[in-house]
């Protein structure tokens, strides 16, 4: 369909239209007066975006309301020379009835055609035209020039009538004006679509005023915070609808007012007004809102997305493994905890898996998707430490960064900080984690602005608190404050058979970055892992299983390779671990109490290891008992009765 309606008044138009119109942009219809106006409010309806048309015709168009620009096409000197000699060979005087455009120019043409033409300047109302006739006629006029509606009403009066047509350079003019009005109306649309896109799409409230505090613009989001529906809100004052907005009082002041704090409804907003200024006057405001809460959210976000790391809980309770009894109590006991956003103490020994288990609490907790930060207190000086945790302003000390830089407190906002092996916190910065946890709020080094914060606090150490409260080396009010929950890790010699599922795991994970098989432990090297005690827990299987991964074996895993893992290199040492009380290999199982474990020093449950030991030692002394009870440092009496066990 073409954008632009011609509505001709009479034939010969439509027809100087049709031959200028090359392209199939303009529709070439026969009307004028009430019909053309009936016409022209339909074409506002089938889309059409601008009107041509002629005289009265195109008044009582605009008058309509119809909101279609309307392009007139206009009458020249020689349209009217045209009709003036067309009249003046009908005869008599002549005279014209038309509007001030069009009998602008009359008195030079009188002066070339040197004759006296009658003029009357109308409205394009009929009445007024009425009247103009009836002026001419009063003058003596004989013959009227004029448009079609002028020259039918000299002829109900009586009078001789030439329509002043318009040609075809007018017919022209008028059709590259509407192709440039249809240009410059589909730009200024896009524009205002664009604009309406801005207002509505944003996450901020936005109310424009006039110079009068009337409302001009109101999108969506104003519409959500005050209750207003935009078409009853626009023409309104701003008093009116939303009082405590306070944007009229800048149309006195001419100041903006930036990040004040309102209500609005039932929400609390951060206001920015801006005035509108027009030749240094103050012409209307500008107002945005941006809701607290959307912003307390967008900040925690920026946080998150702009850390560089720590900000990612990686483990959930899935990726812990092992089904032994005392692990699966601390499981469930942890996504109890997870529920709930009380502190948290996780107890228990170094490589035991406490952050693993942090990790899990934060990713089973309604802010697991809020940043997670976790922190080493003891891998940390304590002048660093306090700049990582509270954060610093620019110049706050020596090598600071000029920006500053937000502290691990800021960056948790919403979610979980985790303070690892927070024992060894210096007496200094117990004092001041205290005062965060107590007030919800930090204040950076060299600052003296505070800064709220919300943050789910875990805590984890291998130490025992209560007794360094009762030593004076920890503060009593700090331990109550991160002791409300408590959490225990199992150590790894606890968990049984767990230790063997783990090693399989961690070496095939090595393994496979070889490109190596895969082997299977023998029920000996099953047994040294079993009855290793494992000072260093899960960090140091994970450790053995690397070496392990890195040293060749044929399809079984036996139990020199799992002691050469282990670093025990030498039988001699194996057997000797077992014979004093700070042996590493005794054996545990799910069901051994502390008790049970720490009595006797030849558990029968090595027995077999000895075995394995004290054979080789044979072999290698072409078994010789007292040379190989020598070099296993026990009598040969002490070796016959193992042999013989």
């Amino acid at each position: 369909m073409s954008d632009i309606l011609f509505l001709a008044t009479y034939p010969e138009l439509a027809q100087f239209a049709r031959e200028v119109c090359e392209a199939d942009d303009v529709t070439i219809v026969s009307a004028r007066m009430d019909e053309a106006v009936i016409k022209a409010s339909s074409a506002e309806k089938e889309g059409y975006q601008v009107i041509i048309t002629r005289g009265v015709t195109t008044s009582k168009i605009r008058s309509s309301g119809i909101e279609i620009p309307v392009v007139d096409v206009s009458i020249g000197g020689y349209d009217i020379a045209r009709a003036y000699y067309q009249a003046k060979k009908i005869g008599g005087r002549v005279g014209i009835v038309d509007v001030e455009d069009v009998i602008f120019g009359v008195k030079t043409f009188e002066e070339i055609v040197e004759d006296k033409i009658i003029t009357y300047i109308c409205s394009n109302e009929l009445d007024d035209i009425n009247k103009g006739i009836e002026h001419l006629k009063g003058h003596g006029v004989e013959v009227v020039i004029g448009k079609v509606a002028m020259a039918d009403e000299a002829r109900q009066q009586g009078l001789e009538s030439v329509v002043i047509t318009s040609g075809y350079d007018a017919v022209r003019r008028s059709i590259s004006e509407a192709r440039r009005v249809n240009t410059v109306r589909k730009q200024e649309k896009k524009k205002a679509e664009q604009l309406k896109a801005i207002l509505n799409f944003t996450y901020d409230g936005i109310i424009a005023l006039d110079e009068a505090g009337k409302i001009t613009a109101f999108n969506r989001v104003a519409e959500q915070l005050s209750g207003w529906k935009a078409e009853n809100a626009i023409g309104r004052f701003i008093t009116e609808v939303i009082p405590k907005a306070h944007c009229h009082m800048l149309l006195k002041t001419g100041q903006p007012e930036i990040g004040e704090i309102l209500e609005i409804g039932n929400s609390k907003v951060v206001a920015n007004r801006v005035p509108i200024m027009v030749d240094n006057r103050v012409e209307g405001v500008v107002s945005t809102f941006h809701e607290i809460d959307r912003l307390q959210k967008l900040e925690s976000k920026v946080r998150r997305q702009l850390s560089e790391r720590g900000l990612v809980a990686k483990y959930q309770f899935l990726d812990i493994v092992g089904k032994s009894d005392s692990l699966l109590k601390a499981v469930d006991l942890a996504k109890e905890y997870a529920g709930v956003d009380s502190t948290i103490l996780i107890y228990g020994q170094t490589g035991s898996g406490k952050e693993m288990f942090a990790h899990a609490l934060h990713n089973t907790s309604k802010r697991r998707n809020e940043p997670f930060v976790a922190i080493n207190c003891a891998a940390l000086p304590e002048s660093l430490l306090e700049s990582e945790l509270f954060g610093y302003v620019e110049g706050a000390f020596t090598g600071a960064r000029k920006s500053g830089k937000a502290g691990m407190f800021e960056m948790a906002h919403g979610g979980t900080l985790f303070l690892d092996e927070v024992g060894e916190m210096s007496p200094m910065l117990q004092a001041r984690l205290l005062r965060v946890i107590e007030q919800g709020e930090v204040m950076r080094l060299g600052d003296s602005s505070i800064v709220p914060v919300n943050v789910r606090l875990i805590a984890a150490t291998h130490r025992d608190l209560k007794k360094m409260v009762g030593n004076q080396e920890f503060r009593e009010d700090l331990y109550y404050r991160l002791n409300v929950l408590s959490l225990r890790i199992p150590p790894l010699k606890d968990r049984g058979r767990d230790i063997i599922t783990i090693a399989y795991g961690f070496l095939g994970e090595f393994c496979s970055r070889r490109g190596k098989t895969i082997g299977e432990f023998t029920p000996e090297a099953e047994k040294i892992l079993l009855n290793y005690s494992w000072p260093g827990n899960i960090r140091e299987l994970r450790n053995a299983m690397e070496r392990l991964g890195m040293r060749p074996w044929k399809n079984e895993i036996d139990f020199q390779d799992v002691s050469n893992a282990l670093l025990l290199e030498e039988e001699e040492d194996v057997l000797q671990f077992n014979m004093t009380s700070e042996s590493p290999l005794k054996v545990r199982t799910d069901t051994d109490s502390e008790s049970d474990s720490d009595t006797g020093i030849l558990d029968k449950r090595i027995s077999s290891l000895e075995k394995h030991v004290i054979q080789k030692v044979l072999l290698d002394c072409g078994s010789n008992k007292a040379e190989a009870a020598r070099r296993l440092g026990i009598s040969r009496t002490t070796l016959w009765r193992k042999l013989q066990d």
